[in-house]
């Protein structure tokens, strides 16, 4: 058995905010119900709303406007009504394997449903279990007292023998799947099981005003008998014992199905923080190769000019030679290590094309773009109740947490990228030729102006000290222009990984909390398996006690396997 109060008290510490508010009120509101409640289940189409018709009817009772009969999948929320002295609830079908949201709503309606019950019916057809077979073993294993989970084989009268014809072959094939049923769920012998036709020859169809002499016909076969005997021996006595059991399997379900969704959120978003560390670690790298081709070109700078007025220095030279020259040497330069910032341009624009390709990535993004949208996920109603549905909520509180994050950090990641490029600056996207042209116009203008005076310049001092001042300057020109190329590459760096960057500190502390979360989930999850292994039970009915004052709650000559 798993120990409540420490399962309410961890639901209370998972990341991002408190379940436990959630799961109490509807433990409450079940617990406070002073009858038994019966919970019908199954998957659709095998009969509950008819069978619930029919007991209403025979024991007098009006049916609800909300009771559908139909073959169509019509039954999609929980609903009470009141029978002798149980509460019974008619639940949506199980659609097992369904992709549609309606279909996987009702699936988690009834789960929950058969959470917070006294007594659980499952309503099978002829063919017994198929596609659901796993989903009600699961069911069965959670932990149910002797005499509180029963079966129905329901709409026999389809099974395909027709008992006014040969009443004899009739049972033996009701018996025969009844065996069935017990060797495929392994059930107790003890397990109660029902074989009925409670609207044999659909003879009532979808009507809902009916009578008790509608089936009057057919009593002495239905089976309907000892299922309306079996709720008349329900005991009030063992109420106290089944809310006990009930209450374990109800929040034994609350963990599983949180620490499974907690497993799923785990490795969501493990994938998501190792995109976001491959982004930084991918800038960094960026970051350094680009560092390196800016030093090696200023490097490479230092001399440049000093070599080109020294060879521009000679008298013989005329002004058009001169700025050739100089056009010249600027064009290699400038070429010489622009071509390795398109390489790394080229590396960047590769490596990006390839990890958006990645699965990973879509998870990612779309993280992004949740973050970046204005809608708080931290406010979003939940579905409606129940431990399958209340773990939905695990995710937008996670969603929720982050926002707070990384709203605390600075803007939200998803946004439009700030540059310090201007949209209209053209000067940041000049071809070398355009971009070395002003310099080479500059220092032949300056070398021009010298004129006769070269020779004079080159003895002088004072005019050497100038000529390394224009030196300097040029040089210093020359850097400027080239900065706005270095400037756009890691402007690139910046945006292409700004997501990634933003969100590696808040990812990380995420999946920790998350591990953490799952680890202690685990370790409540197996102490409770543990300790209901020591009482030596397995099996349906073989879990907790049966009821407060020692008795299970079930007579067993008041409900017969198979009708006779």
């Amino acid at each position: 058995m798993v120990d409540i109060d420490a399962v309410r008290d961890w639901l209370g510490r998972l990341p991002g905010g408190s379940l436990v508010g959630r799961y109490v009120d509807d433990w409450d509101a079940f617990e406070k119900l002073d009858r038994p409640v019966v919970t019908l289940f199954g998957s659709y189409d095998t009969g509950k709303s008819s069978l619930l018709r029919r007991l209403l009817v025979d024991s007098g009772g009006d049916v609800p406007g909300w009771l559908t009969i139909s073959a169509r999948h019509e039954t999609f929320e929980v609903n009470d009504v009141e029978v002798g002295g149980c509460i019974i609830r008619d639940t949506p079908g199980f659609a097992v394997g369904a992709s549609d949201i309606r279909a996987q709503n009702n699936s988690r309606r009834a789960m929950a449903a058969v959470g917070l019950t006294d007594v659980g019916i499952a309503v099978l057809t002829p063919q017994l279990a198929t596609a659901e077979r796993d989903l009600l073993q699961k069911l069965f294993t959670q932990g149910w007292p002797v005499g509180s989970m029963w079966f129905v084989i329901s709409r026999f009268d389809e099974a395909g023998v027709d008992p006014e014809y040969d009443l004899a072959e009739y049972r033996e094939l009701s018996d025969r799947k009844v065996r069935e049923l017990r060797e495929l769920f392994e059930l107790d012998d003890r397990t109660p099981v029902f074989v009925v036709s409670q609207d044999a020859f659909q003879t009532a169809g979808p009507d809902t005003d009916l009578s008790r002499e509608t089936w009057d016909d057919f009593r002495g076969w239905d089976g309907m008998r000892d299922l309306a005997d079996a709720f008349e021996a329900v005991s009030p006595s063992a109420l106290p014992g089944w809310r006990h059991t009930a209450g374990q399997r109800y929040w034994t379900a609350v963990l599983d199905e949180t620490v499974t969704e907690l497993r799923r959120q785990l490795s969501d978003y493990t994938a998501r923080a190792e995109v976001a560390a491959s982004g930084v670690a991918r800038r960094d790298v960026w970051e350094s190769e680009l560092d390196t081709l800016d030093r090696a070109a200023q490097a490479s700078l230092d001399g440049l000019v000093e070599e080109v007025m020294r060879r521009s220095w000679e008298p013989s030279s005329g002004a058009d030679e001169l700025q050739a020259e100089i056009q010249r040497t600027l064009d290699e330069w400038f070429t010489k290590h622009e071509v390795r910032l398109q390489r790394l341009q080229q590396s960047i624009r590769k490596t990006k094309e390839r990890e958006r390709a990645r699965p990973s990535w879509a998870g990612f993004a779309s993280l992004v773009a949740t973050l970046g949208s204005g809608e708080d996920a931290s406010t979003t109603p939940a579905g409606p109740g129940g431990a399958a549905e209340h773990v939905e909520t695990v995710g937008t509180m996670l969603i929720g947490m982050l926002k707070a994050a990384n709203n605390a950090r600075g803007p939200i990641v998803g946004g439009k990228a700030s540059s310090a490029k201007a949209a209209g600056d053209p000067g940041r996207h000049i071809g070398i030729a355009e971009a070395a042209l002003p310099l080479a116009v500059y220092l032949a203008k300056v070398v021009d102006e010298q004129g006769a005076d070269r020779a004079r310049l080159n003895q002088d001092k004072a005019a050497a000290e100038k000529r390394q001042q224009v030196v300097t300057e040029c040089t210093e020109r020359t850097r400027d222009t080239w900065q706005p190329f270095v400037d756009d590459v890691r402007e690139a760096i910046v945006a292409e990984t700004r997501d990634q960057v933003d969100l590696d500190a808040s990812l990380r502390q995420l999946v920790e909390q998350l591990q953490e979360a799952v680890a202690e989930g685990e370790g409540l999850f197996r102490a409770g398996t543990f300790r209901c292994s020591r009482q030596g039970r397995k099996r349906v009915g073989h879990c907790g006690p049966t009821s407060g004052n020692g008795s299970d709650g079930w007579t067993p000559d008041r409900g017969r396997a198979a009708p006779r």
